[in-house]
């Protein structure tokens, strides 16, 4: 057949292919997802407020979100280990197990045995005990906490090289300069500084849980009071008598993390502002439209807030704990500080956005595409969830049944990460895609659901013949071979044009 034949011969066939699918769509019935999808639709003045109402009671609990930190939340439930660490923490105290620690850099590489810097450095520890007490006793009326109220830190929770039991050491370590006994003060300052001597550590006890609530404010309390004693004026009225004793630095497990938390979350909004903007752009560049980010990024943006919103409800206010069930159970701390362990959301959060988003890639490429061949917005959405709505809802099933072997975990902060993520691929392939993207779609006019993309143009008779010109000339095979398939579909085994060809002027 001439070229021009096989053009024409694939037209029709594309026609009467085209025809064909028309008609067998609308005597098969729509799938489930494609109905969800048309009801959505039909009533998104319905569907879009009731969206906005349901993030509400979860996007409340988000006020007052509160955290964590600690080694208990990582420790898996029942287990013996964590029994044995519990008794050990029970019977020495929290501070003997993580141990509290002032590092002081004073001035001088000499100062450590100075008598004059080490009496002024425990006279400033001893200010640093009674300026805290007063500090904490102050939450404690504010709280209303009455155990709080006659908190008492004193000089004998200081144990270093310038104070022992509450008695500053100056003389003493003056004494064991003396070439008789230097064997046994060299022992004694060593055991209290490094090498070089140009710092010291003092450790610090208290009876409080430095990782809770409370003991955070007792080291916010601690450091005020190092950041008042840095310079140390041992006579008021002489303000000139002063001592400088150097840098202090609070360490230790609890203060580690404390201040990775507080970084870490104050760097979260920043965190969040970024990766919503290049989600947007990367879709924007993928899709050539700067609708279809934006609702990425609402849809996105709705599944984040419920899904957190659950969390703080289950783990911080226990709305499940009445159930008993160990997954859901609030932290294992006391009950005035359940909350989230602290890397939790932040976990959850990088791994919901991208699936979050690949969900919504998947339907909306389908959309594009169906939206490409000439279908309207509306109808685009609802074909594509007629055809990928049950592969998105089984990959989404797979991803909660990966997710939630998280939830059999004995551990609480795996449990509430898996509760996290099962929420959220739950959300997004069950309302996302088959609720919130059809409804969005149809609240605005079919033009603007790609704006600024343009359809592109039906393709001329022209640009058949071109095809088929080239096809004929050997440059491009494979369309050749589909043009030639087309045409002998549409002529069947007898050889013989329909009608309709030879009308056209077709021939075998």
């Amino acid at each position: 057949a001439t070229a021009a034949t096989a053009a024409t011969a694939a037209t029709a066939a594309g026609s009467a292919g085209s025809h064909s699918d028309a008609g067998s769509a609308a005597a098969r019935p729509w799938s489930l997802w494609a109905s969800v999808g048309r009801l959505s639709q039909r009533g998104w003045l319905v569907v879009v407020p009731l969206l906005v109402g349901v993030a509400v009671p979860f996007v409340i609990p988000l006020l007052d979100f509160e955290y964590i930190e600690g080694l208990q939340t990582l420790l898996p439930r029942g287990d013996p280990l964590t029994e044995t660490f519990l008794e050990v923490q029970d019977h020495f105290g929290v501070s003997q197990i993580f141990p509290n620690t002032i590092v002081v850099l004073p001035p001088n590489p000499g100062d450590v045995t100075s008598r004059g810097w080490l009496n002024a450095s425990c006279h400033a520890m001893k200010f640093m005990a009674s300026n805290v007490t007063e500090v904490m006793r102050a939450h404690g009326r504010e709280a209303g906490d009455a155990s709080l109220q006659n908190f008492a830190m004193k000089a004998s929770d200081f144990s270093g090289l310038m104070i022992q039991g509450g008695i500053c050491t100056s003389l003493l370590i003056s004494l064991l300069e003396n070439p008789l006994a230097k064997k046994y003060g060299d022992f004694l300052v060593n055991g209290f500084s490094n090498e070089d001597r140009t710092a010291t550590k003092v450790r610090v006890k208290t009876t409080l849980d430095p990782f809770s609530t409370v003991g955070q404010k007792w080291i916010a309390a601690v450091r005020d009071a190092m950041a008042a004693s840095e310079v140390w004026v041992s006579d008021p009225s002489f303000p000139g008598d002063t001592t400088v004793l150097g840098e202090m630095h609070l360490t230790g497990m609890a203060q580690e993390q404390m201040d990775g938390a507080a970084d870490t979350f104050a760097s979260l909004p920043r965190v969040i502002g970024a990766t919503l903007l290049i989600v947007m752009a990367v879709l924007g560049s993928a899709f050539r439209s700067a609708v279809v980010p934006l609702r990425a990024v609402l849809c996105l943006s709705w599944m984040l807030l419920v899904t957190f919103g659950l969390g703080v409800l289950v783990y911080q206010h226990g709305v499940l704990q009445s159930l008993g069930i160990r997954p859901f159970l609030t932290s294992p701390d006391p009950p005035a500080h359940h909350a989230m362990y602290w890397m939790t959301p932040c976990i959850a959060f990088s791994i919901l956005v991208g699936l979050g988003l690949d969900y919504d890639i998947f339907l909306m490429d389908s959309v594009m595409e169906h939206w490409q061949s000439g279908k309207d917005g509306k109808s685009a959405v609802v074909t594509s969830l007629d055809q990928a709505g049950t592969i998105i809802s089984a990959a989404g099933i797979i991803m909660f049944l990966a997710f939630g072997a998280l939830l059999a975990s004995t551990t609480p902060v795996l449990n509430q990460i898996g509760f996290m993520l099962c929420i959220g691929v739950l959300i997004d392939c069950f309302i996302t895609t088959k609720l919130t993207i059809p409804a969005l779609m149809a609240c605005v006019p079919d033009a603007a659901n790609f704006w600024p993309k343009k359809r592109p143009p039906p393709p001329t008779a022209g640009d058949i013949e071109e095809r088929g010109s080239v096809s004929a000339r050997g440059s491009v095979p494979c369309l050749r071979r589909s043009l030639t398939s087309s045409a002998r579909d549409l002529l069947g085994n007898s050889g013989t044009a329909p009608p309709s060809l030879r009308n056209t002027g077709g021939r075998s």
